[in-house]
């Protein structure tokens, strides 16, 4: 792993504040360690290559996950799901528009775009309702290779092989974010992949990823279960509106 860092911002005049981005290289052997460190691979290159991003990642232990839902239906209807790969996107034109209409209606900033840049980890899960071209919504997923015990490297990103999966972004058309999140743990669980990651965990909207049993999140140096805490922290960073605020901020919680 190649540890490269971002000095994006620095104040010394007025207060002790450095803003700087931490990012690595990581190798396909190396995926597993790095995601249970707290990295994720961010959605667009850096350099002209992927590079993983530290942050206040979450994920649900599959082990300790229960399917919220007996039947994943909307108003009486069957919600099916195709899995696209990126490649294939190209057959998709309708998911570009949903995502839009879905971060206008959220008020959610529009500066990213999950159809920019694709990787050959990344898979679309795309949700339905009567027929599969009857599209309601879309996630977009990231897969992280397995390592053995003897260190050889998976040569794919076949589902069975995969040490953790990433919904890394969602768009619908209909109400139905938490059913759909209950498909893609439950595909996860099918599939025996170790960890389903929902990104990072930052801000109020962040705070209902406490609410699903096997709920962890990455405080800097290990992998907590406190919801409170974590819950308390995602209000905390709602309420940060200067560089004073952030100057003043505690960067690792004291969970003693």
């Amino acid at each position: 792993m190649e540890l490269l860092f971002d000095h994006s911002l620095g104040k010394q005049e007025q207060q002790d504040l450095v803003v700087c981005r931490p990012m690595a290289i990581v190798d396909q052997d190396e995926e597993a360690e790095a995601i249970d460190r707290g990295w994720l691979a961010l959605d667009h290159p850096v350099l002209a290559r992927e590079v993983f991003y530290q942050s206040r990642s979450t994920r649900i232990n599959i082990d300790k996950y229960r399917p919220r839902y007996k039947q994943h239906r909307y108003m009486g209807d069957e919600i099916g799901y195709k899995i696209i790969d990126a490649s294939e996107m190209v057959k998709l034109l309708s998911l570009p528009s949903i995502y839009k209409q879905y971060m206008k209606r959220k008020n959610f900033g529009a500066d990213y775009d999950p159809f920019s840049n694709y990787h050959t980890r990344d898979q679309f899960m795309v949700f339905y309702i009567g027929t599969a071209d009857n599209i309601v919504g879309f996630t977009k997923q990231k897969r992280y290779r397995y390592q053995e015990d003897n260190y050889s490297t998976i040569d794919n990103y076949d589902s069975k092989d995969l040490a953790g999966l990433e919904s890394v972004i969602h768009a619908n058309t209909i109400p139905i974010s938490d059913i759909t999140l209950d498909m893609e743990i439950s595909w996860a669980q099918d599939n025996y992949v170790r960890h389903f990651y929902m990104g990072s965990g930052y801000e109020q909207s962040s705070e209902y990823k406490a609410n699903y049993a096997g709920f962890q999140w990455w405080t800097g140096t290990r992998w907590s279960t406190d919801k409170r805490q974590y819950r308390k922290l995602c209000r905390r960073d709602s309420r940060i509106e200067t560089l004073k605020d952030v100057g003043n901020l505690s960067l690792i919680p004291d969970n003693s």
